[in-house]
């Protein structure tokens, strides 16, 4: 469906899965493993980035639609997450879903969204007060970097936790400060929201 660009036949065969496993189960058997192969065909030149883009925008619309029926009962007691991208990242659709299971948790999301300047969050996080912080390291940074930036939110929001998911929390050893906390999967996460 994605080589031939075929929108109906891509949304059937998602939208079946959907329906007999439910959206998480489809977003982590389906989805995630097609984007890691999407990644090697795109490597070998088996496809082109339009392919990708296709696919990506068609995934991205049922995660919104996702996001948006879940409602979140409005109380003062609710958890508060901020989530973003650094500056210069731009795979969000991960970030995405874990905005979905954040929300269907109960808890409240700030969602800021891709290539976020930091001074930014941390304006943000002076007017909501978060409990925490959300992001995710893709993009190829080097270890430096990362560890860097790991560092910097660590000591700006001293009292938040600060969960960090992504390829370069993944592929690199970084070592992380107590208060933040490195996401392997959305299982594991799922877990973790639970002691929340």
């Amino acid at each position: 469906a994605m080589v031939e660009m075929d929108e109906y036949k891509f949304d059937r065969i998602l939208s079946r899965f959907i329906m007999h496993e439910g959206f998480e189960k489809a977003v982590i058997k389906v989805i995630f493993p097609f984007f890691e192969k999407i990644g090697l065909l795109w490597q070998t030149g088996s496809i082109n980035p339009a392919h990708e883009h296709f696919v990506s925008n068609l995934f991205r619309q049922k995660l919104m639609v996702a996001i948006d029926n879940i409602i979140v009962p409005e109380s003062k007691d609710n958890k508060k997450f901020i989530l973003f991208l650094r500056e210069g990242e731009y795979h969000e659709l991960a970030l995405l879903f874990y905005n979905y299971l954040i929300k269907k948790s109960g808890k409240a999301v700030y969602y800021l969204g891709n290539s976020v300047p930091f001074s930014d969050i941390k304006e943000t996080a002076k007017m909501v007060e978060p409990d925490f912080l959300f992001t995710s390291l893709t993009s190829s940074w080097g270890q430096d970097e990362v560890t860097e930036y790991i560092k910097m939110l660590s000591q700006d929001f001293p009292f938040q936790k600060v969960f960090v998911t992504g390829l370069q929390i993944k592929e690199n050893n970084v070592e992380v400060p107590s208060n933040v906390v490195k996401v392997s999967s959305p299982q594991n996460f799922t877990e973790l929201l639970k002691n929340l």
